[in-house]
C-alpha cells in the first residue's frame, strides 16, 4: 500500500489527457496511488422552473434524462482514459475511479488526506465544468493543486515564488518530493507589496537554507521591472519545468476570483506547470 494519494479530476474529454499523464508521472515520486474522480453535474443546476402541470413536469423529466445520458457518456469516456493510462503499470493495482453526483463543495471532500490534486489548465483558470470543484479542493479543503502545462515530469528545473507567507511555505512543503539532489531551483522574490513586518520573513535565505538541508543549492533572483508581479514571475520561470507558488487573496467559489498575482498564474496559457497551495 502506498503512503500517499494523488487525486486527478476528469471530465470525459480530451482535456483529461494532460492531467492523467501528469498524475501517472507524479505518483511514483510521491509514493502515491491514483484516484480518478468524475464530478457529475447536478441536474438541478441546469433546470429552470417551467410552470405547474403535467406538461411542465414532462419537460423537466425529459431534460433530466438528457443530462443523465450525457453524464453517463462523459463518465464512461473518463474512466476509459484513466483505466488505459494505468493498465499494465505498477499503478494499476491501487488505482481507483469514482463518479460523484454532488455540489462542487461537497464533492471536494474527496481531496481530504490527498497529497496532491491534479486538474486541467482550463479548470485552474476558472472555466469549464471542473472550475468550481477545483477551486473548492484548493480553497475549502486546502489541497495543493498541480496544473500541467509544460516541462518534464518529474521536473528538473523548478522556480519557487517566495515572499515568506504561510501560503508560499505550504506550497514549498507540497513540492518537497520534487526537491531531489541535482534538481535546479531558483527562488523568485520581490520587495513589492510587502509591508515592514513581511520583509524579514520574505528573505530568500530562509527558503535557501531549508532547501540546502534537502541537498539543493538554490539560487535567488529578484523580480524587477514596472510590470505586474504575476507577469514578472511567469517571465522569470519561463525556462523552468515547474513554478511553485502560494495562492493569495480570497475566492468566490462560483467565479474563482483570486487576487491579481494568483489569478495571473492560474490563467496563464503557456509556460511551466504550476503547483499552487492556499
Amino acid at each position: 500500500m502506498n503512503r500517499e494519494r494523488i487525486l486527478v479530476a476528469l471530465q470525459g474529454s480530451d482535456a483529461d489527457t494532460g492531467p492523467i499523464q501528469a498524475a501517472t508521472g507524479l505518483a511514483p515520486l510521491f509514493n502515491a496511488d491514483l484516484r480518478g474522480v468524475f464530478v457529475e453535474p447536478d441536474p438541478a443546476q441546469y433546470m429552470l422552473w417551467t410552470g405547474p402541470g403535467a406538461a411542465g413536469a414532462s419537460v423537466v423529466s425529459g431534460a433530466l434524462d438528457a443530462v443523465k445520458e450525457e453524464a453517463d457518456k462523459a463518465s464512461n469516456a473518463a474512466k476509459g482514459r484513466f483505466d488505459a493510462a494505468v493498465a499494465g503499470t505498477s499503478l494499476e493495482a491501487a488505482a481507483s475511479y469514482k463518479r460523484i453526483c454532488d455540489s462542487p463543495s461537497d464533492a471536494a471532500e474527496q481531496a481530504r488526506l490527498v497529497r496532491l490534486f491534479v486538474t486541467c489548465p482550463m479548470a485552474a483558470a476558472g472555466k469549464g465544468p471542473l472550475a468550481d470543484f477545483s477551486a473548492a479542493c484548493m480553497v475549502d479543503e486546502g489541497c495543493p493543486v498541480y496544473v500541467p502545462r509544460g516541462g518534464t515530469v518529474p521536473p528538473q528545473k523548478i522556480a519557487v515564488a517566495w515572499d515568506g507567507s504561510r501560503e508560499a511555505a505550504r506550497a514549498a512543503f507540497a513540492a518537497d518530493p520534487f526537491f531531489q539532489p541535482g534538481v535546479e531551483v531558483t527562488i523568485l522574490h520581490s520587495p513589492r507589496n510587502l509591508d515592514y513586518h513581511d520583509r524579514a520573513a520574505s528573505a530568500p535565505n530562509r527558503l535557501r537554507n531549508w532547501l540546502k538541508a534537502r541537498g539543493i543549492e538554490a539560487v535567488s533572483k529578484e523580480i524587477m521591472g514596472k510590470g505586474s508581479l504575476g507577469d514578472g514571475l511567469l517571465e522569470a520561470a519561463a525556462d523552468a519545468d515547474l513554478l511553485v507558488a502560494g495562492a493569495y487573496g480570497h475566492s468566490r467559489i462560483t467565479q474563482f476570483m483570486f487576487g491579481g498575482v494568483t489569478r495571473r498564474l492560474l490563467t496563464a496559457t503557456d509556460g511551466p506547470s504550476l503547483l499552487i497551495a492556499h
